[in-house]
């Protein structure tokens, strides 16, 4: 009886000890559930040592980008001047200064003070935050001064073909001035004015390349490796916005020819739309109506007459007023149309109206892109507003929509080309 009378005692320690195993592996599992969320967030993170061995070959890395970039500033203000290599001088200071810091980190992590992983993962990490950056600075700038330096290797071919691209765009000047020339005749001196300004322009623009390629030229000719480079550009610049000019030049013809074209249509188109008025006037019961279609109608016809009895036209101008006063007239005919006589009508205007918004746009597209420097944000903004509202007027299913829409854009580019002269002449002045 005495061994039974133990059997108690060990049940009590037994549930003892379950109770002790239980709570353990709950408290671990409450401490699991702390951390797993934030291991469930984000990656593993890479292990300390990794990101030591990293910091310490991007160190390396960083100093020898560092010393040789120093070397590369050295040859650079030699060849090139010291208001040239400022930038790059600064670049180099300050990637020192991010070294130096870089370098102090490193020699916390070896002198004989322990670290904790923690300091040795942050200390590491900003090494390479710092030696990235570093980098990153002298790298950019060893690489602007190596273009650079192409440039000036090239520089005395770029120079010659400089010449003869101008000496080639002299030649087409005056082909083009003769090609004008011989359109004066059947033009009027506005429909050719912007071809005259843009060869003029050209001409300026040729002139000033020509003179910065022999001052080049000039230079190289003293010393072989005088730093001509940004001489170049600004010659090849200048012909580039010479050539420019002179393409839309010798577009004039075919563009005064389309517009012509355009001319002939609207009058036609007007003609036809001066016969409907004086079908549909006698319909209309609001004499107030009445009133506005006639008087719509004698500004359409008047002006029709005015345009065919021209004998030196400006087609690109008649264009413009013939497509106003059709539209002022479509606009006083609308009440006495029916909803299918309105989209009938529509769809016959749509094409003219995008034809000479098409050509609005083009035209002022053209000033702009050969004037590049002079013309402000307004012309453009609504040259882009121009080429939006065609874009949407040629999507649009509903034709007395699209028509709107391609008037509005013809208006819009309108100014654009109003707005582009005016800078462009501000700019000359």
């Amino acid at each position: 009886m005495g061994d039974f009378s133990l059997i108690p005692s060990f049940i009590v320690f037994g549930v003892v000890i379950v109770a002790l195993i239980v709570g353990l592996a709950a408290l671990r599992r409450r401490a699991r559930r702390r951390i797993a969320p934030e291991i469930g967030r984000a990656p593993a993170r890479v292990p300390v040592d990794d990101l030591v061995r990293s910091a310490n070959i991007q160190l390396v890395q960083m100093d020898d980008a560092i010393r040789s970039a120093e070397e590369e500033h050295d040859f650079a203000l030699a060849e090139f001047g010291e208001e040239s290599t400022r930038a790059f001088a600064d670049a180099i200071v300050t990637a020192r200064s991010r070294a130096s810091e870089a370098f102090a980190l490193k020699q916390r992590l070896d002198d004989e003070h322990p670290d904790s992983d923690q300091q040795r993962r942050d200390w590491s990490k900003r090494i390479l935050a710092l030696s990235d950056s570093a980098l990153a600075l002298v790298t950019t700038q060893s690489r602007s001064f190596e273009q650079q330096r192409r440039l000036e290797t090239a520089a005395p071919a770029a120079v010659k073909r400089v010449h003869q691209d101008v000496a080639a765009a002299r030649h087409r000047i005056e082909a083009a001035s003769a090609q004008l020339d011989d359109l004066r005749g059947a033009y009027a001196p506005s429909a050719l004015s912007a071809a005259d300004n843009d060869t003029a322009a050209a001409s300026e623009a040729f002139e000033r390349a020509e003179q910065a390629a022999t001052e080049a030229e000039r230079a190289l000719q003293a010393d072989p490796l005088a730093p001509v480079s940004k001489l170049v550009q600004q010659a090849e610049s200048d012909v580039r916005r010479g050539t420019a000019l002179l393409d839309a030049v010798e577009r004039t013809p075919a563009a005064l020819a389309t517009a012509r074209a355009e001319t002939d249509a609207a009058i036609q188109a007007a003609r036809g739309q001066l016969a409907e008025a004086a079908r549909l006037r006698d319909t209309v019961e609001d004499a107030a109506a009445t009133a506005l279609i006639v008087e719509a109608s004698s500004r359409l016809e008047s002006l029709v007459a005015k345009v065919t009895a021209r004998a030196a036209r400006d087609p690109f101008a008649d264009a413009e007023a013939l497509s106003e006063a059709s539209a002022r007239l479509d606009d006083t005919l609308a009440v006495a149309r029916s909803a299918q006589q309105r989209l009938d009508a529509a769809r016959a205007a749509l094409v003219g109206a995008i034809a000479i918004a098409s050509s609005h746009i083009e035209t002022a597209s053209a000033y702009i892109s050969g004037r590049r420097g002079r013309v402000g944000p307004d012309a453009r903004t609504r040259l882009a507003a121009a080429e939006r509202e065609l874009q949407l007027a040629r999507l649009e299913a509903d034709p007395v929509a699209a028509l709107d829409g391609a008037r509005r854009a013809a208006t819009l580019a309108t100014d654009a080309d109003a707005l582009a002269r005016y800078d462009a002449g501000a700019g000359a002045s």
